[in-house]
């Protein structure tokens, strides 16, 4: 079966998105500007969650795209092509950044572990839980029957905005292999990228098994209709 190329496009549209103006907010603004780099990113990601989500989900993010797969909520045939899709827009996104500043200035915007304030393990910690913070909410809101619907979008994005305003100083609050890599590959630099992908994605795939085993379970809520197998009819919009 093929694969539409209008999900693809979003994906890499979206991620691309996603860095080039949360990176380049992190860019412009410098590192003491944390809520504002915060808002930043969680309103490019709700902007494109209305935009695209009923195109591709609008993940924007690898860990999120696992995440799914593991609650069993996305294909695992499209994991590969939506991969692929997020971080060849998260690499467009930091080479446009590299052009635009003409060199890595601040760092590129990348996001950093402040070793000075926090243990790799720390940030291990801090990335692995907003990672399963950002993934809970994904599956609770957008993806769950009688979800929040067209709330969905507001509540992913303000996930992201609070986890950066609580440890952006810390880890830049990454929470997105794609946000971590598109600014490093430009700038040619590694350090703790291990840390930041491994942490999300172990964030991300206990939030998927969880929602999988447990909150897609759940009964139907009093009051709620119900089909004849006994799930929660869809009322979403």
């Amino acid at each position: 079966m093929t694969i539409s190329a209008k999900p693809i496009l979003a994906e890499f549209i979206g991620t691309f998105a996603l860095i080039f103006v949360g990176a380049g907010a992190a860019i412009t603004l410098g590192p003491t500007q944390i809520p504002a780099v915060a808002f930043a990113h969680g309103l490019t990601i709700m902007i494109f969650a209305f935009a695209f989500g009923e195109i591709s989900g609008c993940h924007i993010n690898p860990a999120v795209t696992i995440g799914l797969a593991a609650a069993g909520a996305f294909p695992s045939r499209k994991i590969p092509s939506y991969l692929i899709a997020q971080l060849l827009g998260a690499t467009a996104a930091g080479f446009s950044l590299l052009a635009v500043f003409g060199g890595p200035v601040n760092g590129l915007g990348a996001t950093t572990i402040d070793l000075h304030d926090i243990t790799a393990s720390g940030a291990f910690v801090l990335e692995g839980i907003g990672t399963f913070f950002l993934v809970t909410v994904v599956l609770l809101t957008a993806v769950r029957k009688n979800a929040a619907g067209l709330l969905a979008p507001l509540a992913i994005g303000m996930t992201v905005t609070v986890s950066i305003l609580f440890f952006g100083d810390l880890t830049g609050g990454s929470l997105n292999p794609a946000r971590t890599l598109g600014p490093d590959i430009a700038r040619d630099g590694f350090d703790g990228v291990t840390v930041y992908i491994v942490a999300q994605l172990v964030g991300a795939i206990v939030a998927g098994l969880l929602y999988r085993f447990f909150w897609a379970a759940e009964p139907a809520p009093a009051g709620l209709d119900t089909n004849p197998q006994g799930k929660v009819a869809d009322h979403a919009a």
